[in-house]
């Protein structure tokens, strides 16, 4: 899940194809990548969850961050009890793995918040 949203697995292919074109980019570009990692794909048996969030993403709710950006809420529960139920899944293990993508993406949106704010008051 944290590789998918820093994008890894897209950056992968990415380097690979490059590197048949223009190696010396191919080299810089992966000195940037370095720091991410491997990219880590879904393990099969949670493919459909996977998908599920992906698709209910656009049912999350955004709430106000006052002097600060929009931070994301988890997909609600409707969203996933529709879902669920227009998939054939069942719906306390599709929460539960929604609830905890919801966890990891709101993690990694708060660092994504800090960082940024941490490089604007340096800039300052």
């Amino acid at each position: 899940m944290r590789d998918h949203l820093h994008a890894k697995a897209a950056d992968n292919d990415l380097l690979a194809d490059l590197a048949e074109e223009e190696p010396d980019a191919a080299a810089m570009v992966a000195d940037l990548l370095d720091e991410g990692g491997e990219a880590v794909q879904p393990l099969p048996w949670t493919r459909w969850a996977w998908r599920a969030w992906h698709i209910l993403a656009d049912d999350r709710q955004w709430r106000a961050g006052g002097m600060g950006p929009a931070m994301p809420c988890n997909i609600p529960w409707t969203a996933a009890r529709t879902y669920a139920a227009d998939h054939g899944l069942p719906l306390p293990t599709l929460f539960r793995l929604l609830r905890a993508m919801d966890a990891v993406h709101a993690g990694w949106w708060a660092d994504k918040v800090k960082a940024e704010q941490a490089k604007t008051d340096a800039e300052t």
